[in-house]
Parts: C-alpha cells; structure tokens; sequence
C-alpha cells in the first residue's frame, strides 16, 4: 500500500495472532486455506496448513535464532526475553496449524500412501496428480515469501524496533563509531537472514546478495577502527549514508494491472457496494496474485484471486474478515 500504515494494520486484519510482522508468509497461506475450505477440497486445505507451518520453520524460526543470539551476544536481556518468548509463540502456532493439517488429511478420506505419493490405484493416480501440482504452487509460494524479509530488513522488523532505536541513542550522543559499529551489526545480520532463508533453500542467486551486505558490514568496521583519523563530521557523513546499500524495487506496473483486474470483477464490484474507507493490498504469490479490500470496521471485503500467467481472475473470497483460522 501507498501508506505504510495501512500495511501493517492488513497484517492485523489477516491474521490475529502475535508478532505477526515476521509470519507474513503463513498469514498469505491462510487466504488460499480459506479458498479451498469453501470449495470443500480438504486435500488442499492440508496441503496449505502444512505449507502454512512450513513458513513458520522456514523463515520465521531462523529470523528468531538469528535476533536472539544477537541480543544474548551484546547483552540485551529485555529484547532477549521478547524473542524467546515469540520462539514459543512461534512453535505453539506451528504445532496448531500441523493439527488442523491432519483433521483436513481425514475429512479428505486421502490415505496415507497418497499423501506420500506412493499411489497403488487409478484413484490415487488422480489425487496424487492433484496433490503434485498444488504441491508445485506451494513450492513457488515459500519461494517467493523466503527472500520476502532479508529484501525489506532496513522497512520493518529489528532494524525499525530494535537498530533504529540504539542508532539514535548514539547520534544523540555523538558518538558514530557507535553509529558505524550498529550499521555494521544491522548488515551483518541481513546478510545471516539470506544465508540462513533463501540460500538455505536452494535459492543460489542471493549469495552475491549476501556478500555485498557482508563487505558492506567490513567497511562500517573498517572506517569505525579509523575514528581517530576521521573528524566527527566525517564520520557523522559516513553514517547517514550507511542505510540499506541494497534496496529493493518493487514491480509497480504489473501490481496496478492486477488491481485494475481485480476492480473489474463483478462480485469484487458487488461486495464493495457501499462500503466506506476501503483499502487495497496487492501481493504476489508465487503462482498467483491476491488482491485484497478491507476497511477497519468490517476487516476482509474481498480478496480476489490472479492466475499469474493468464491475468484472470480465478476466484473472489467475500466478507472474510480477518481469516483467522
């Protein structure tokens, strides 16, 4: 959205549940969980709680260890405490989504051997077909949530709660070695989300991403060790200018193809009927775009789902609120 604000209230919206800022993936699963419950596919629906969960190991367990050996390392006990506790926040919402994956598994009547792939009959040909080609969307979909936060870590996260906070505490002091030593940190640390998210699956591309923020971190070092050889000024110069060396753009002429796509809808059009205050969120997928209407009193209108490839509109969820689940 053009207001930041508007962002993080969509993540309230979307899904109610602690420190939602870091569980962006497993929130988005839920809107095709919501999708295929209505369609009454409980094969998908276990597919996606499953893919939900996985987010959670994926990205946001690493995001975690990687903040809580920070904070343990400089000392930093509140922040500490606060990150061991959204660890078990983390694994309790993990084992309740694996819960609602297996009560999906039975209403689905699916076996155990198809679930595996190991199918024996004609039937479980077809669910296995069926099972690898949502498989294969949900592959793409942790694909394109896993660089999702090391690519926006100067945007939200420790770098605004937690970086942004001690950076002026030293500016105020006039002390920027200290300045240079926490940009240092904050790169090093966006550099161990690359390693230990995207590179960790596979995804080989974000290495030169991962060394640049890393040689970024050596140089703030390197120039902090100088204080005595650099005036203030030079130094102060040098801070202000150490933010987010790698900042991301974002595809804004395919995002307002597919909201004037989704605003074309007749039922999208039908929902938002006299409704006051609406705000739009566009996302993509992996495999498809999801563009959602909300407002704060009613939460979820509409969300209107885009095949990427052929631009269409596949379906439209209505009235869903917040999509708790």
């Amino acid at each position: 959205m053009k207001n930041i604000t508007f962002f993080f209230i969509f993540l309230l919206l979307i899904y109610a549940q602690p420190s939602p800022a870091i569980r962006e993936g497993t929130a988005n699963a839920a809107i095709f969980i919501k999708q295929y419950e209505q369609r009454g596919e409980w094969d998908k629906v276990a597919l996606w709680h499953e893919a939900a969960a996985e987010c959670l190991t994926r990205i946001s367990v690493p995001m975690n260890e990687i903040a809580h050996a920070y904070y343990t390392r400089h000392g930093h006990e509140k922040w500490a405490a606060r990150a061991k506790k959204e660890r078990a926040e983390i694994q309790a919402q993990r084992q309740s989504l694996m819960n609602r994956a297996e009560n999906a598994w039975e209403k689905s009547g699916v076996m155990a051997t198809e679930r595996r792939g190991q199918a024996l009959t004609l039937r479980d040909a077809n669910s296995l077909s069926r099972l690898q080609a949502e498989r294969e969307k949900i592959a793409q979909f942790i694909a394109t949530w896993a660089p999702h936060y090391p690519d926006r870590f100067y945007d939200f996260g420790i770098y605004p709660t937690f970086f942004r906070e001690q950076r002026e505490r030293a500016t105020e002091k006039k002390d920027y070695v200290k300045v240079l030593q926490l940009e240092a940190d904050a790169a090093e640390m966006c550099a161990a989300q690359y390693e230990q998210i995207p590179i960790a699956l596979g995804m080989k591309r974000y290495e030169k991403v991962r060394d640049a923020y890393r040689q970024h971190a050596m140089l703030l070092r390197a120039l902090a060790k100088q204080n005595q050889k650099l005036t203030a000024i030079c130094l102060k110069n040098v801070a202000e200018r150490s933010i987010n060396p790698l900042a991301t753009v974002s595809n804004g002429a395919k995002t307002d193809v597919m909201l004037q796509t989704a605003r074309s809808d007749q039922r999208v059009q039908k929902a938002l009927e006299n409704k006051n205050g609406i705000h739009e969120y566009v996302w993509f997928q992996g495999f498809a775009w999801t563009v959602s209407f909300y407002n704060h009193s009613r939460g979820n209108l509409a969300i209107a789902i885009i095949d990427d490839k052929t631009e269409k509109v596949v379906d439209v969820l209505i009235q869903v609120g917040s999509l708790e689940n």
